[in-house]
């Protein structure tokens, strides 16, 4: 079927849809799908029963949302006290989902899942959930314990009003004895206390967060999210059987821990039988991913059996082991073959318990600095993704996130900053595809409190629980156990050696955590931690370009590379620099430019032989958002768009959401068959022929294209006339700031330039007539700015009828070439990433627009959408721009009128003017327009060194009245403001503007953040304000001289800075910007007024 939708998606498609006629229903209202969304089996396999059983609890849990939590003290939260009367909702929580599950994303995709969810359990944060359930008369002797495959939030477990248990672990399973508790007769009542985890933290300098959040989805959700299960176990059973694979001895050792619950001590005898697993799912898209299996008949190996006693109460590991010998065939991507080991215990002929277990016969070993999979080099080639809620809680999503990867030569996933539903490792098993198993020790957003014991305490639990999990599986080569920590310690806390010591201790204590519970795998790596030594023993770094790629290559440990590439936060700026103007049009055309910074980078991590590929990523950006059940993209989702399930089914394992909205996901695992599998972008195309081959690829060169030069020669006019009838005469003032010299009144003669102001256009006949005449010898009109009211009012100026439509935009695309925008490109036009607000609000339609040459449009993606967005919602925020319905777009066009040209354009000039007067200046010059030597023109507050050279001096007094001055610095860098006469009540501030090319306060909008610091050198006291705010006192290191401000927390755009002399003398000060990365200076703009 892959290779269908590869080779002929029409086909693909025709067949996609014959295969899900009865599991796909569309009608005018909603499009349906009527298989599980989320395939499961019960935890008790039949080949344990009837030793063990279980009941899932899942189902419909009453819920008590606790709406005073702000009331609540932390140790309240903690322990809370039960409600005297209980005050449930009248719509049931569908267990498993958080209650608040409506909210995640949002901004983006349509993720509301649970349409019969009230609206306000969006803003709980803390709440009581309770179920009941029988008592079963075959469960006497037996031990009873609750299971949860993961809760969110802090969690207290209560049964029959008392409390048995806790966790705050969001990710982890957790399990409750609750047997002495159990009501023979009768209902148990079991009931949850789970409080939002983030109000038990501690926000401090070094960070907030207590506990292990991971990333999007962990620090968000509340509730149960996992499947719950009761679980019915014999009093002496088998705890967990731990499989080690050592391939290279030829022996299969099996590490078991047993417990015996009686109040007497038994003896056992424990043995097992491995037989190979047979998958019976079928091949179609419904059916690969579902759970069908059988173990063969046939047994493939014997572990013999031994006996073993166990005192009352005791835990006891016992080790077995049994030679090979050729009897197991060894699993990889290529071959995933798997075995079932069924372990039995028995008192003389009775068995007693039986636990199965799953494992592939195969050995992954670092062996100097690379990686060898049973004995043979392997090179992962990567992908990974933060955890998106439900549409990736199914196999569905998982099987098909696979299959796609096999399509790119891909043959390795890193399960990102989240321990990932075990589902995830079960298809891996399944399908072949290697996993770095990362835990939720995400530093990524500066959240982990590094100064609290408890945080450190959570995380080394968090690993422990982690590997316990997850070490039987075969697809797992290695443990990612944390993620950019060191980084945000250093880089973003600035904390002090005794806190960086303390990461650097806690990251070595990880290590050695892991080695003790997994000896069978030696990869360790702590993704993007390469600023510090560590005992990990790999190299894993983030970002960087060949130069980071060489050095981490030259370290001795086995390296490779977690994450790379702009795709996640690249502007249409930074892209351009591959593929120039086509970057700035479209997604598609930034996705050509990341696609070829992508195979640039690639060819570098093979150069210098990484064993771990990776771009960032495959399959959130290398793919397109799906519009699940939309039809019409040109409009915004409705709640009745999406793919609908069947009815919600009691006692079923897996979730069961009501629907899934358009754009959740990149993946169609079948339920919509209008749409494929999947759709690519050109980052998909790129990364599938690198991966194709362990060598460097050619044809992805950059594209070099420069704005067009016209060869037309600049009309030189020989006076230019603004026409304008506005009372405040705004335009004509910005004119005159420019230094534009301007004419009062024209001659016969005179070969002229008219600037109409588009807002306020004369509507005299002398003025239209003026106009005529002046295009009638060879002149131009320049009609510039719009309202509501303009088309009736520029009418009379031109030759066909006009219209302006709503329209706001910051980013135009150049359509013609003219002398107007001589050395114009798409980037010259691209304001998107300095704007605070639209440069046009309207936009021009009619049939003036049709007749004449449009020469510049809006662009048709709004930038604003992706530019610093969070990941979650940016990419699918653009393409709704980019697709849904809107007006017109004609920004600039030009008429030919007798021997001239009659342009209009909807461009606010104040607007530009505060966004970039170069470009303003540039448009003017194109116009034949000649200034006045350096007036009006901005002069930039700093130099390329970081020294503050220009500002303005607030209240000042000229002539009588309070007015700005420029200020310049001495030689020395000093700007002094002593000879100024200042007002008597003013404030003495000097005022300047800094644009920064990125965020400095956003740590997720892109990598490898730079430090801005601010010197001050003064001898009077001055108070800084930055976008009018004191800057944090915390931040802000007193010298003897002055004082130096860190970390400038400066938004991406443009940053207003006043410095408040707080004495009214000793006007004098040096002001000087420092930052880590030394070109980040050099990048920053600046001017003395906006």
């Amino acid at each position: 079927m892959l290779a269908l939708f590869k080779r002929n998606k029409g086909v693909a498609f025709a067949l996609l849809a014959c295969c899900m006629n009865l599991a796909t229903k569309v009608n005018a209202q909603q499009q349906n799908f009527h298989h599980d969304f989320a395939p499961s089996e019960d935890r008790t396999t039949s080949l344990e029963r009837p030793f063990r059983d279980d009941i899932c609890l899942n189902g419909s849990w009453k819920f008590f949302p606790e709406r005073n939590v702000r009331g609540l003290s932390k140790d309240q939260l903690r322990d809370p006290a039960l409600p005297n009367n209980f005050s449930w909702e009248k719509v049931a929580v569908k267990i498993p989902s958080p209650w608040n599950i409506n909210s995640f994303a949002q901004g983006g995709g349509d993720f509301v899942t649970y349409p019969s969810y009230p609206k306000d359990w969006d803003t709980v944060r803390a709440g009581w959930l309770m179920r009941k359930f029988a008592y079963k008369p075959e469960w006497k002797g037996k031990r009873l314990v609750l299971h949860f495959d993961a809760v969110a939030g802090f969690t207290k477990v209560i049964i029959n009003g008392k409390k048995m248990g806790q966790n705050y672990d969001v990710f982890l399973p957790f399990e409750v004895d609750i047997t002495d508790e159990i009501k023979q007769d009768g209902e148990n009542e079991l009931m949850l206390w789970v409080a939002d985890a983030d109000l038990l933290n501690e926000p401090g300098k070094y960070g907030r967060r207590l506990y292990v959040g991971g990333s999007f989805w962990g620090q968000h959700i509340n509730g149960i999210w996992q499947d719950a299960y009761l679980l019915v176990k014999p009093e002496v059973y088998v705890v967990n059987a731990f499989i080690k694979a050592q391939v290279d001895r030829d022996s299969l050792q099996v590490e078991y821990t047993l417990v015996n619950t009686a109040n007497a001590k038994r003896t056992v005898d424990l043995g097992g039988t491995v037989s190979q697993w047979i998958n019976l799912a079928g091949k179609s898209i419904t059916e690969a991913p579902e759970i069908k299996w059988t173990l063969d008949n046939k047994e493939a190996l014997s572990i013999p059996s031994q006996k073993v006693t166990l005192a009352a109460g005791e835990k006891k590991k016992v080790t077995l082991s049994v030679a090979v010998k050729g009897k197991l065939k060894t699993w990889s991507a290529e071959t995933p073959n798997l075995y079932g080991l069924v372990t039995t215990l028995s008192s003389g002929k009775t068995v007693v318990d039986k636990q199965y277990e799953r494992f592939g016969w195969r050995q992954f070993k670092i062996e100097g600095d690379k990686l060898y999979l049973n004995g043979q080099r392997v090179v992962m080639k990567g992908d990974s993704w933060h955890f998106m809620g439900i549409p990736q809680m199914t196999r569905r999503y998982a099987w098909a996130w696979f299959s796609m990867l096999k399509d790119a030569h891909a043959n390795a996933v890193r399960l990102h900053a989240q321990p990932y539903p075990s589902f995830y490792l079960d298809m891996a098993d399944e399908m072949g595809i290697y996993i770095l198993d990362e835990t939720g020790l995400w530093a990524s957003d500066g959240g982990p409190k590094e100064d609290a014991e408890a945080y450190w305490t959570n995380a080394a639990d968090h690993l422990k629980r982690f590997i316990l999990r997850d070490r039987n599986h075969a697809s797992v080569f290695g443990w990612s156990v944390c993620n950019e920590n060191i980084p945000v310690a250093v880089y973003v806390h600035h904390s002090p050696d005794s806190l960086v010591n303390k990461q650097l201790q806690e990251i070595n204590h990880w290590v050695a955590i892991t080695k003790e519970l997994d000896p069978t795998r030696n990869w360790i790596s702590g993704d993007g931690e390469t600023d510090r030594p560590t005992d990990l023993p790999t190299i894993i770094g983030h970002y960087g370009d060949e130069n980071s790629y060489k050095n981490w290559s030259s370290k001795g440990k086995l390296w490779g590379i977690g994450e790379s590439g702009m795709a996640y936060y690249g502007t249409p700026r930074q892209t351009a620099q591959y593929n120039g103007n086509r970057s700035y049009v479209s997604q598609q055309g930034r996705m050509e430019g990341v696609a070829i910074e992508a195979v640039r980078l690639l060819n570098g991590q093979k150069k210098y032989d990484a064993s771990y590929y990776s771009i960032f990523n495959v399959v959130w950006y290398g793919l397109k958002p799906l519009e699940f059940g939309l039809k019409d993209t040109t409009r915004a989702p409705k709640p009745t768009d999406g793919i609908f399930f069947d009815a919600f089914k009691e006692g079923q394992p897996g979730v069961q959401p009501e629907r899934l909205g358009p754009y959740t996901s990149t993946l169609n695992p079948g339920y919509d068959p209008s749409l494929p599998m999947y759709h690519t972008w050109p980052l998909f195309n790129a990364i599938q022929a690198s991966y194709a081959t362990n060598a460097p690829i050619s044809g992805y060169d950059k594209i070099e294209d420069k704005p067009a030069t016209n060869e037309k020669q600049k009309t030189s006019y020989s006076k230019i006339m603004i026409l304008s009838a506005d009372p405040e005469a705004k335009l004509a003032g910005l004119f005159k700031d420019l230094g534009v010299q301007t004419a009062d009144k024209l001659s016969a003669t005179d070969h002229a330039l008219i600037i109409v102001d588009g807002k306020f256009p004369p509507t005299d006949k002398s003025s239209i007539s003026l106009c005529s005449a002046v295009t009638n010898k060879g002149g131009d009109i320049f009609i510039w700015g719009a309202n509501e009211k303009t088309p009736a009012a520029v009418a009379s100026y031109l030759p066909y009828a006009v219209n302006v439509v709503d329209r706001k935009a910051t980013s135009f695309i150049k359509e013609s070439d003219d002398p107007v925008l001589d050395g114009f490109g798409n980037g010259e036009l691209y304001f998107s990433e300095m704007a605070s607000q639209p440069l046009v609000n309207y936009c021009i339609d009619g049939d003036f627009s049709k007749k004449g040459k449009v020469l510049m449009s809006a662009c048709n993606a709004d930038w604003k959408a992706w530019n610093g967005k969070a990941e979650y919602s940016k990419t699918i925020s653009l393409i709704k721009s980019e697709r849904e319905n809107k007006a017109v777009g004609n920004v600039m066009v030009v008429y030919p009128s007798g021997q001239g040209n009659i342009y209009f354009t909807t461009l606010d000039p104040q607007a530009i003017y505060k966004t970039s007067e170069r470009v303003l200046y540039a448009l003017l010059a194109n116009l034949g327009v000649t200034f006045n030597a350096q007036a009006g023109r901005d002069l930039s507050a700093i130099d390329g060194d970081g020294v503050l050279q220009h500002a303005m001096f607030l209240d000042s007094v000229v002539n009588g009245k309070t007015t700005s001055r420029t200020l310049s610095a001495s030689s020395n860098g000093t700007l002094d403001a002593s000879d100024i006469q200042q007002s008597k009540d003013g404030n003495n501030f000097i005022s300047f503007w800094v644009y920064s090319p990125r965020s400095q306060v956003n740590l997720l909008a892109e990598p490898d953040m730079p430090v801005l610091n601010m010197d001050i050198t003064t001898k009077s006291p001055w108070q800084v304000y930055l976008n009018g705010k004191a800057v944090d006192a915390a931040s802000i290191e007193n010298k003897k001289d002055g004082k130096i401000i860190h970390s400038l927390p400066l938004d991406k755009g443009w940053n207003h800075f006043l410095i408040q002399n707080l004495q009214r003398n000793n006007l004098g000060v040096q002001v000087k910007f420092i930052s880590t990365q030394k070109d980040f200076v050099e990048k920053l703009r600046s001017k003395i007024s906006q």
